[in-house]
């Protein structure tokens, strides 16, 4: 016996699960309970119209599932063909209900009619719905956001396959010549299209740990950058205070010895070198950019780097944070090749505000790594592939450490590049306003 109540409340079950809702609780719950009693009406006026064996049932099942496929339309924020996979999935599974509860009532040890059979059909129907939402769940939330794919429809394609199997139709087509074979068949169907979805939500969670890590290991060694040039700091301002204290010892010594009109002298040496100092150097306007511009200089001055900054943005339009990140990530990057250059190390950087964009260059010594040339020689099919569709590995090693720059640059329709000639490298950035 098929209770169309129940049928529509396993229906509207699986679409308030397993779909994002587009208002607060109460106003999807209130939508999908008006859903459900005008289901429930339009199966009896459609049952009143259709008295074959088949269009009875199948007619008032399906004209119940389009109202809740049209009521999704306005209560959830899934694509249309989620809300379409949703729809077929609510009639294969009563046609498959149709089909499993008299094969299963015929097995059982005991008689199962009357009372016993209606709530054997009952638990069964719940039962295959409830499993059918625990296996759908998690991929449908993952991918909820998702936009129309050719994954979804084919297994929508897949769930029409399978509506017309358990009704019937497919028997001359695929050689079945039983209903436990139809039954056997159906269920393996039914596992394949959970494995696809199991596989595909499976396959997403290990993309977004392998990103979630490579972001850990970036942002760890971002920060061990930050770290190195606050130890050049550190030891930057330790020697600007062993040097003041030796001033003022010097000053002490000079008044014993009674040479007071050597001490304005002094002090003003004292004052030119102190200037001189990178860490207390004046390279920007903006405090902020000002210390990180700093911090570089002294890591250049520990690793003898000679460093030179002309940086200025005047009124640009943009966050002081996307600027320190810039000017972080550049410097850091010029910092790190330089000190690794043999010979006469340099760096010098420059930020100039223009009519409609701001223009950050980095000039300074070192080495692009060499282009390595493709060979066949030692190569799998699958190194010929990555060469002909995939990234070449020397783009991704010219903007190491460049991450975060590119991707503002990015934001602001800018661009970014990355240059050389023998013993020196250059770094532009620009951003358009």
């Amino acid at each position: 016996m098929v209770y169309f109540p129940l049928i529509f409340l396993c229906i509207a079950g699986i679409f308030i699960t397993l779909l994002q809702d587009r208002y607060r609780i109460w106003t999807t719950l209130i939508g999908m309970a008006g859903t459900y009693i005008l289901a429930i009406a339009a199966a009896a006026l459609a049952g009143s119209f259709f008295t074959g064996p088949t269009s009875s049932l199948q007619i008032p099942c399906a004209a119940g599932t389009f109202l809740f496929f049209l009521a999704s339309l306005f209560l959830h924020v899934n694509n249309p063909l989620q809300k379409l996979f949703l729809a077929l999935l609510s009639m294969a599974n009563f046609a498959y209900f149709l089909l499993f509860t008299p094969l299963l009532l015929g097995v059982l040890p005991f008689d199962v009619s009357g009372g016993a059979g209606a709530v054997l059909s009952l638990v069964s129907t719940l039962f295959l719905n409830a499993l059918m939402i625990l296996f759908l769940y998690r991929p449908f939330q993952r991918y909820s956001g998702r936009g129309v794919s050719l994954f979804l429809g084919g297994m929508c394609l897949l769930l029409v396959f399978q509506y017309l199997l358990c009704l019937g139709r497919l028997d001359m087509f695929l050689g079945l010549r039983t209903p436990v074979a139809r039954l056997l068949l159906a269920t393996t169907v039914y596992t394949l299209l959970v494995f696809c979805f199991r596989s595909l939500y499976q396959a997403g969670r290990y993309q977004a740990e392998t990103a979630k890590q490579a972001a850990r290991a970036r942002m760890l060694e971002m920060e061990s950058g930050d770290f190195g040039d606050m130890l050049s700091a550190v030891r930057e301002v330790r020697a600007a205070q062993k040097n003041g204290e030796y001033a003022l010892d010097t000053v002490v010594q000079l008044m014993r010895e009674g040479q007071t009109e050597r001490i304005p002298v002094y002090v003003a040496m004292v004052k030119r070198n102190a200037i001189l100092s990178p860490i207390l150097g004046s390279y920007h306007e903006n405090p902020y950019l000002n210390g990180v511009i700093a911090t570089k200089a002294a890591f250049a001055a520990q690793n003898n780097i000679d460093f030179q900054s002309n940086a200025t943005t005047g009124d640009v339009p943009f966050k002081t944070s996307e600027l320190c990140i810039m000017v972080n990530e550049l410097l850091t990057r010029a910092c790190s090749d330089a000190a690794r250059f043999e010979g006469d190390r340099r760096l010098r950087f420059t930020a100039i505000p223009g009519e409609d964009a701001l223009r950050l260059e980095t000039v300074y010594t070192g080495e692009l790594p060499e282009k390595e040339k493709f060979s066949l020689k030692g190569k799998q099919f699958t190194d010929l592939l990555a060469w002909l569709f995939d990234d070449l590995p020397q783009q991704e090693d010219e903007l190491r450490g460049l991450e975060n720059t590119a991707e503002i640059v990015l934001a602001h329709s800018g661009s970014l590049t990355v240059s050389g000639a023998p013993g020196e490298i250059v770094i532009r950035a620009m951003l358009r306003y």
